[in-house]
C-alpha cells in the first residue's frame, strides 16, 4: 500500500511537467511545420532544405513585423516609428511571397511565430522608452543578420523558383540592415 502512495504522488507530481511540455510542443506552430515537413521530404514529397528555409523565414518575417508594431507604438524617435512602419509594410509584403512559393512547393508554413521568438517579443514589449529603441534596434538587426546569411544559402539551392525569390528580396532584406545599422549609430 506504502509502495502504491509513493507511486500515485510521483504519477501527480509528474504529469504536470508531462503536460506542460507537451502544450508548449503543441503550441509551437514552427516545430509543428517543421514536423509535418520533415515527415513529407522523408517520403520525397518536398525538398528539406527549401521547407527548412520558408519556415525560418516565415517564423522571421512574422516576428519583424511584430517587432515593427511594437515600434510605431512605443519608438520614441521618428526614426524608430518609420522604421517600424517600413517593417510592417515589408514584412507583410514577404511573408505573402514566402507562402505563395510554400504552397507552390506544397510545404507546411507555421501559423504564428516560434515560441523562441515569442519570448523575444515578449522581452522587447517589457522595455520601455530608449531602453525599447536600443533593444529593438539590436534584434532587428540580428535579425536582418540571420536572414541575408539565409538568403546567401537558399541562392545556391536548384530549384530555380526558390533563386528568384532570392534573387527578388535579397536587396530589401541588405537594405533594410543598412538602414537599421544607420539609426543604430545615430543613437550612440
Amino acid at each position: 500500500m506504502k509502495a502504491f502512495s509513493i507511486l500515485f504522488s510521483c504519477i501527480i507530481i509528474a504529469l504536470p511537467m508531462v503536460s506542460c511540455r507537451t502544450a508548449s510542443q503543441k503550441s509551437d506552430s514552427v516545430a509543428t511545420a517543421n514536423k509535418i515537413n520533415k515527415e513529407k521530404a522523408e517520403q520525397s514529397q518536398l525538398d528539406k532544405d527549401i521547407a527548412e528555409f520558408l519556415v525560418e523565414i516565415a517564423d522571421g518575417r512574422m516576428m519583424d513585423k511584430r517587432e515593427g508594431e511594437e515600434a510605431l507604438k512605443k519608438g520614441t524617435t521618428k526614426e524608430i516609428r518609420q522604421y517600424g512602419q517600413l517593417m510592417v509594410k515589408d514584412q507583410t509584403k514577404l511573408l505573402k511571397e514566402v507562402k505563395k512559393l510554400a504552397k507552390s512547393h506544397q510545404i507546411t508554413l507555421p501559423a504564428s511565430i516560434s515560441s523562441e521568438k515569442q519570448e523575444g517579443l515578449a522581452d522587447l514589449m517589457k522595455e520601455q522608452d530608449k531602453d525599447f529603441d536600443r533593444k529593438f534596434v539590436k534584434m532587428i538587426a540580428i535579425d536582418h543578420e540571420r536572414d541575408i546569411k539565409l538568403f546567401k544559402k537558399a541562392g545556391m539551392y536548384d530549384d530555380v523558383s526558390v533563386r528568384r525569390f532570392v534573387v527578388k528580396y535579397y536587396p530589401m532584406l541588405e537594405t533594410h540592415l543598412g538602414k537599421v545599422e544607420a539609426i543604430k549609430k545615430n543613437m550612440q
